[in-house]
């Protein structure tokens, strides 16, 4: 366990946002292959414990999913106007492309039945997650240059069957997060509202990188009814995460030397500890199933993410000279709604697909280029080889089309004093490749 923890800490560092907000629903290939409709109330392999862990039960004996989604954004950005909070131009590229970076977001999950009552599991998930980098010169640079939020959910889960078909099951959330935030310090605007010659604002950038990390915990419940009619309902509910995170607050200073000179008579701009809370939101998802024409399984999602518990991002420097710095969100809770269907084709293929409706949380009045976040439709195919009586192959595609957003920032909202003006539009659209495996033992 402790190898298989390394290795998605490995990969953590490079996942982007893909859900709405900074949520991240890759924790299937064979669920993205129907836009994650029905994936509370489906039980096929191990990995669909971090969908419900209702899902513990689906096993007669025991099994292990691996599953791994590669991810391909492609992004862009217009800003027509872009001033630093002295009101001047801040100059640099107000086009930036491929902000959003490709990803591989992995799961790996395992599931054992007891005896005919009680089942165990376990998934490691990475349920939150955003990156984005823009050039260093880009006109936006006061505003944001890289954003990353890396998380990884450790969850075992205990399962019991109330009568045949019917389970109910709850388990631990332990989850790790680190999060990064740069971007460039106006140094010359802040000489320049203190008076000290020779300072030019927009010319004279320094940057300040804040990292920091922790480990937050919650509980996450569920239940599943497989009924004899060929309809399969599950619930899931998984709380809210409280972290608080750890780290450095450090800053590069400028070439000319004002920098320099202001953190030694003032001991702004100086290197310094930081705290920062973050809360991941709780979830409710609900789902359904429906067997008909014996080779066909109508799939259902209207899943809720409670955004509203994020109001804004603040980091608390150890030195008290240093400002906090602030970022307002105000989002509001969300939902997606999935339909989908799959098609048993012979003994050895099972085929599916799906859409789906992605809410953004973000509204318009904070939307900022850290998250450029927008609603989005997903349209996804996949299938299943049962390659062996023990052994699944799956592989999934889908496509995301996003909606073009305005982004207009200002030095009057909160946090925005020292990084000035930015008004333009983003858009962007993501592919999503799958490849899982699901083996099987008695």
């Amino acid at each position: 366990m402790r190898r298989l923890t390394l290795v998605l800490l490995g990969l953590l560092p490079t996942t982007p946002a893909l859900a709405a907000g900074y949520g991240l629903r890759e924790h299937s290939t064979e669920a993205m292959g129907a836009a994650y409709a029905g994936a509370a109330a489906t039980a096929s392999d191990a990995g669909f414990l971090s969908y419900n862990p209702a899902a513990a039960a689906g096993t007669q004996g025991g099994d292990f999913a691996f599953s791994a989604v590669s991810i391909m954004p492609g992004s862009s950005a217009n800003y027509t106007t872009a001033l630093t909070s002295a009101g001047t131009p801040a100059g640099g590229n107000a086009q930036p492309k491929d902000f959003i970076r490709n990803a591989i977001v992995p799961d790996i999950a395992i599931r054992q039945r007891l005896d005919d009552r009680w089942s165990v599991g376990v998934s490691m998930s990475v349920p939150w997650g955003l990156s984005t980098r823009y050039p260093d010169g880009w006109a936006g640079r006061y505003h944001a240059l890289g954003s990353k939020l890396v998380t990884l959910n450790v969850t075992p889960v205990v399962a019991y069957d109330l009568a045949p078909g019917i389970t109910i099951a709850g388990g631990l959330q332990a989850q790790y997060a680190k999060g990064t935030l740069s971007s460039a310090v106006d140094i010359g605007t802040l000489g320049a509202l203190n008076a000290i010659p020779g300072s030019v604002p927009g010319a004279m950038d320094g940057s300040a990188t804040i990292n920091a990390s922790g480990w937050g915990y919650g509980y996450i419940f569920g239940a599943r009814a497989a009924l004899d009619d060929g309809w399969t309902l599950g619930i899931s509910y998984r709380s809210i995460v409280h972290h608080t995170l750890s780290g450095r607050w450090d800053f590069t200073m400028d070439s000319f030397g004002l920098g320099a000179g202001i953190r030694s008579a003032t001991t702004l701009l100086s290197n310094t500890s930081v705290k920062a809370k973050l809360a991941t939101p709780a979830e409710l998802q609900f789902a359904l199933r429906k067997q008909f024409m014996r080779d066909w399984t109508l799939l259902a999602s209207a899943d809720w993410t409670d955004w509203s518990s994020f109001k804004n991002l603040t980091a608390v420097a150890g030195n008290p000279v240093q400002p906090n710095d602030v970022t307002l969100t105000n989002w509001k809770s969300s939902w997606m709604i999935a339909l989908g269907a799959e098609y048993a084709a012979s003994d050895a293929i099972t085929l599916r697909g799906g859409v789906a409706l992605d809410q953004t949380p973000v509204p318009d009045a904070t939307l900022a280029p850290r998250i450029p976040d927008a609603d989005r439709t997903w349209a996804s195919v996949g299938g299943t080889w049962h390659a062996t009586p023990d052994l699944d192959l799956k592989l999934s595609y889908g496509h995301l089309f996003n909606d073009t957003r305005t982004i207009s920032q200002n030095p009057a909202m909160t946090g925005n004093a020292a990084r000035g003006t930015l008004i333009g539009t983003t858009k962007s659209s993501v592919d999503v490749l799958g490849l899982a495996l699901a083996y099987r033992w008695q």
